[in-house]
């Protein structure tokens, strides 16, 4: 066999949708390739830092897994995106508890068998379940194109057509493609700095549809505008807003940033625990609201399991809160709850929801990682504190707050299961041990998994 080629077979898919398997002391990475499966693979690249390699298939070998199906989306393999389509959906479910199993294994009560692992909740859809699309602007030839960038380069593929979003999204991308190439609205090219049109982001709620138009501060208003008459011409389109946006490190909404409105509303109406929320174009939502309500549900029903008189009375903070998702739902069921979120306008949008519905939530806007004194001291002695930090998990400042309100039981929501595994230990030292860890899809054919654990305190 040439040098630079080996027989690779794959054991696991990494999160980037490659086989996994090893040869000659490496690991070797290489796309297409199933658990089970076997190719030549041709190394394109290999680490000097570990023993560690990236190929391609030359040839396969032997049969193909039987759990290999066709993947949905015209653009997959392509896009960077959804890259776990071509693995049935039973077998995506079995490798996301198995890399939620390897992540929380130095667990002593897991190591031990002592709390298992769940079963993956699947989510109610795989296709068609997200409620946001995120679109870069690029071109080809003379027309423009809205995708995503393809791995590992900024290479544009079109991904219109996609699966995966609401069938609404889909289209409405269809109609803002059209609308910019007649109002001569150029994709913004990198290379040069030179172009108008970054991104596109399309949210729906109910069959309402927002657009933000993420544009160079350049860009003629009379083009914005020619684009906003055309598109509200669509019967979902209830909101079409601009966002200058002249940075260089791949935001596409700039924290901060002001939505000029070109038609009318500038959010979305969304709810959540039967609260009504405005919600703008960067707002963070889970993308798959049906799985996201299941696993808010879910939270408080761990919470209200651990007294007798359930969540009516039982104070709780809500760290990382975002809008409210968790904290509502709590308040909703009787807990006075207080919600910490770094975002001041997520934290607005809670705190006004909250008022019109009269819940007992207090939102307060702070670093749960860098908190005042005199925020420590609002947040009193809870009896539940639910944490769901970034994926990278929690700062050092956000784990010496939970050492400092010492509830009897954490909720820890996670969308990271190795900074989870390392959060947990680091929490176990302090007394907290899990007792129920369960797993939710919110993402089909991807890597990605959300775990709740709960923890009591010894």
């Amino acid at each position: 066999m040439n040098s630079n080629r080996c027989e690779v077979t794959a054991t696991f898919l990494d999160e980037a949708g490659n086989g996994v398997g090893t040869s000659d002391g490496k690991r070797v990475h290489v796309a297409d390739l199933l658990p089970g499966e076997v190719a030549e693979v041709a190394i394109d690249h290999t680490s000097p830092h570990k023993p560690e390699a990236w190929g391609r298939i030359v040839r396969r070998l032997g049969k193909q897994s039987p759990d290999r199906v066709a993947p949905a989306c015209p653009g997959f393999g392509r896009c960077g995106g959804c890259l776990w389509q071509h693995l049935s959906y039973p077998a995506q479910l079995f490798a996301k508890r198995d890399r939620v199993v390897a992540a929380l294994g130095e667990l002593p009560v897991v190591r031990d068998g002592k709390v298992a692992v769940a079963e993956v909740r699947p989510s109610p859809e795989q296709l068609g379940y997200r409620n946001k699309g995120k679109y870069v602007a690029g071109r080809s030839g003379d027309h423009v194109i809205l995708g995503a960038y393809a791995p590992r380069s900024h290479h544009v593929i079109d991904t219109l057509g996609c699966r995966v979003v609401a069938p609404i999204i889909d289209e409405i991308a269809t109609w803002v493609r059209g609308a910019t190439e007649r109002a001569g609205l150029a994709p913004y090219m990198e290379s040069t700095r030179s172009g108008e049109l970054r991104y596109v982001v399309i949210r729906e709620a109910a069959g309402d549809v927002m657009v933000a138009l993420v544009v160079t501060p350049t860009t003629p208003r009379a083009k914005l505008e020619e684009v906003a008459n055309a598109l509200s011409k669509h019967p979902a389109v209830r909101g079409i807003v601009s966002i200058a946006n002249d940075r260089r490190d791949g935001a596409i909404v700039p924290s901060g940033s002001s939505a000029q409105v070109l038609f009318g509303h500038g959010h979305l109406v969304e709810e959540l625990a039967g609260v009504k929320l405005a919600v703008g174009a960067a707002e963070f939502l889970q993308v798959n609201r049906a799985q996201a309500s299941a696993m808010y549900a879910r939270v408080a029903e761990l919470a209200a399991e651990t007294r007798d008189s359930g969540l009516h009375g039982m104070r709780a903070v809500d760290l990382f809160a975002g809008l409210g998702g968790f904290g509502l739902h709590l308040a909703r069921a009787g807990a006075d709850v207080v919600a910490v979120e770094i975002d001041r306008d997520a934290i607005g949008g809670l705190r006004r929801a909250a008022e019109r519905a009269n819940l007992p939530l207090t939102a307060i806007a702070a670093d749960a990682g860098d908190l005042s004194s005199e925020v420590h001291a609002q947040l009193g002695r809870p009896d539940v504190v639910v944490v769901n930090p970034p994926r990278k998990g929690l700062s050092e400042g956000a784990r010496r707050l939970l050492v400092d309100l010492a509830a009897p039981t954490l909720v820890y929501i996670s969308c990271g299961p190795e900074s989870l595994g390392r959060d947990l230990l680091a929490l176990s030292a302090h007394g907290w041990h899990p007792d129920v860890i369960e797993p939710f899809d919110l993402m089909p054919g991807t890597a990605q998994i959300e775990t709740i654990v709960r923890l009591r305190r010894a």
